[in-house]
């Protein structure tokens, strides 16, 4: 087999694990992505011919079918998408990415709203719905913008493609935790990571214990390494997301120490490391 083939092997392989059933396998050379998934029924279709000397020298062939846009804007995508592959270097999952970011050649448009008939007199109780549900929602955007306040990131990094970056926030309870998570998923270029490991150490003073847990989020392994982690330095009152875009090279055991030395690095600049080799260290020692 030729490393050409190797890589095509091992790049559909990550297809699948990232796309799951909206990547289909047509044949050894032939592979199609339903974009944003197969469950759409407006779903735009990715198929991509594998030529023998992809990627090392020649590009893959592709069509884009279905969706919502003209044929004029499909033709114009698929313009864009030859324009971005380099020889030497994958592509597949880069053009299914920036599909996902094309809600206009996938979405369909919203129908027109016919306005309803004017009412002769006021509803009051109608309004005075609206009124509560307004000061809800502006209750409720306080309450998310005030959650963004306590998060910090790092700064990205990537290696072999695959970008990884790391977010800390103070947590003292599960609540907070929970809403946390939900701030962080609310941001669209964090739902489009394709691994959000998390890990949180809760001190409970009255137990003399710690309340904590971690969540991989399908990458396995990788959560109960940071709450490792978080031990072993002495975290306390905290949780960790690390954030992981896969860039379509598999990276084996190495994935982990890049997860761990990013949580370790944003920890260590907000001051939650409070041991080095098991030993307590800075403030903490003192107050001890």
């Amino acid at each position: 087999m030729t490393d050409d083939r190797q890589e095509q092997r091992e790049e559909i392989f990550a297809l699948e694990a990232i796309f799951g059933e909206s990547c289909e396998i047509l044949s050894e050379d032939l592979v199609q992505v339903h974009i944003p998934d197969k469950a759409s029924p407006h779903r735009l279709i990715l198929r991509v011919h594998l030529p023998d000397a992809y990627p090392s020298s020649a590009a893959p062939i592709l069509e884009l079918n279905g969706g919502c846009a003209s044929g004029h804007e499909r033709q114009a995508a698929a313009q864009h998408l030859e324009r971005m592959f380099e020889p030497g270097a994958v592509v597949l999952y880069t053009w299914a990415s920036w599909l996902l970011e094309q809600p206009h050649l996938w979405e369909a448009p919203p129908v027109e709203e016919v306005p309803a008939p004017a009412e002769p007199k006021p509803d009051w109780r109608k309004a005075a719905a609206h009124a509560l549900q307004a000061s809800q929602h502006a209750e409720a955007e306080r309450q998310m913008q005030e959650i963004w306040d306590i998060i910090k990131s790092g700064e990205p990094f990537t290696e072999r493609k695959s970008t990884f970056q790391a977010h800390v926030a103070p947590v003292r309870s599960l609540e907070e935790v929970e809403a946390v998570m939900s701030a962080l998923l609310t941001n669209n270029k964090l739902q489009r990571a394709t691994h959000n490991i998390m890990a949180y150490r809760i001190h409970l003073p009255d137990r003399v214990t710690h309340l904590q847990d971690y969540d991989d989020d399908g990458e396995t392994a990788a959560g109960s390494r940071l709450l490792k982690l978080l031990t072993i330095v002495g975290a306390e009152n905290v949780l960790v997301v690390v954030s992981r875009w896969f860039g379509g090279v598999l990276l084996g055991p190495a994935r982990f120490t890049h997860i761990n030395n990013a949580a370790r690095a944003i920890l260590d600049q907000y001051g939650y490391i409070k041991k080095v080799d098991g030993k307590v260290v800075g403030r903490a020692k003192r107050n001890l």
